[in-house]
């Protein structure tokens, strides 16, 4: 009887890693999930290291065979080879890490890596939101930061240094009309700060939106005029590329309609009428999407 095979799947993050195992017939579920702190070990490689062996031990539980090792991890990122080339403020100290020599020292296996929300865009359009999308898609995640990834008919943009889909320095405008950049205007520290900085308070977002949601003007202001400012941002690039659909993601994006709904607007304001047709659709992978994602990668890339 054949074993049964499998993704061992990865999300690295600056607070913390995901690891799951991915089954091949079931390509939407997540088993064995784990979560380790990125930063309570020795090193970020040590805690993977960690999530590897848990990963590899509870596959000889569930009797699976581990066929291939994928993972999304932040900054800028060879891929599939794994070689992290700028690391960016997520976490000090990355650039230079060797995600696929460390995975094969666990498990001789075939690897994939990318940059997390370029693997999360890889994995929404290809068993998400964009399953059904044909020519050139935008995929935004708005988080702690702001990323993104463009797939033209089922293939993500690449390039020589691994940077395509690094919107987070795009300008666009704040609810007041100023010119900044987009992470500092639309991420979820961004809009915190916006807030807490105008209210001399010290709240964190799921409390702002308490007090958007309760009628607050100054955090109705701030939330639908940076979002509206990024969305004609994202509009002007729906039209410069062309692109068939936007969808958005990320953390802040799971608030719904309060994030979306502005965005969405800002979008409709600065297109040309020719890309009227553009779609604005939402990440629909849910809560496991980071390890669906890095194991859809590593199905179709690894090496």
């Amino acid at each position: 009887m054949t074993t049964p095979s499998c993704t061992l799947a990865l999300d690295i993050g600056a607070t913390k890693i995901a690891y799951a195992l991915v089954p091949d017939d079931s390509p939407t579920e997540a088993l064995s999930p784990g979560r380790l702190g990125t930063k309570d070990g020795k090193s970020p490689m040590e805690q993977i290291r960690l999530a590897l062996s848990h990963g590899i031990n509870a596959a000889k539980e569930r009797g699976l065979n581990i066929a291939r090792i994928g993972m999304g991890a932040p900054g800028v990122i060879l891929g599939p080879e794994g070689i992290i080339v700028y690391n960016g403020e997520t976490l000090t100290e990355w650039a230079g890490s060797d995600l696929r020599g460390l995975a094969n020292k666990m498990l001789a296996v075939p690897f994939a890596a990318h940059n997390d929300v370029r693997v999360w865009a890889y994995g929404e359009h290809h068993l998400g939101a964009g399953k059904n999308l044909q020519g050139r898609v935008l995929y935004v995640s708005l988080g702690t930061g702001i990323g993104g990834a463009i797939v033209e008919d089922g293939r993500m943009m690449g390039g020589p240094t691994g940077s395509a889909g690094e919107f987070a320095e795009i300008v666009c405008a704040d609810h007041a009309g100023r010119a900044v950049r987009c992470e500092n205007v639309a991420s979820g520290t961004g809009l915190t700060k916006y807030y807490n900085d105008a209210a001399v308070t010290q709240l964190d977002l799921p409390a702002i939106m308490e007090r958007f949601h309760d009628g607050d003007g100054l955090a109705q202001q701030i939330i639908n005029g940076n979002l509206r400012g990024f969305g004609q941002a994202l509009g002007a690039l729906v039209t410069v590329l062309d692109l068939s659909a936007v969808v958005i993601g990320g953390g802040v994006a799971g608030i719904g309609q309060p994030v979306t709904d502005p965005i969405t607007q800002g979008i409709f304001e600065t297109i040309l009428t020719p890309n009227n047709g553009v779609q604005v659709l939402s990440t629909s992978l849910g809560a496991q999407a980071a390890v669906i994602a890095a194991a859809q990668y590593a199905r179709d890339t690894a090496c």
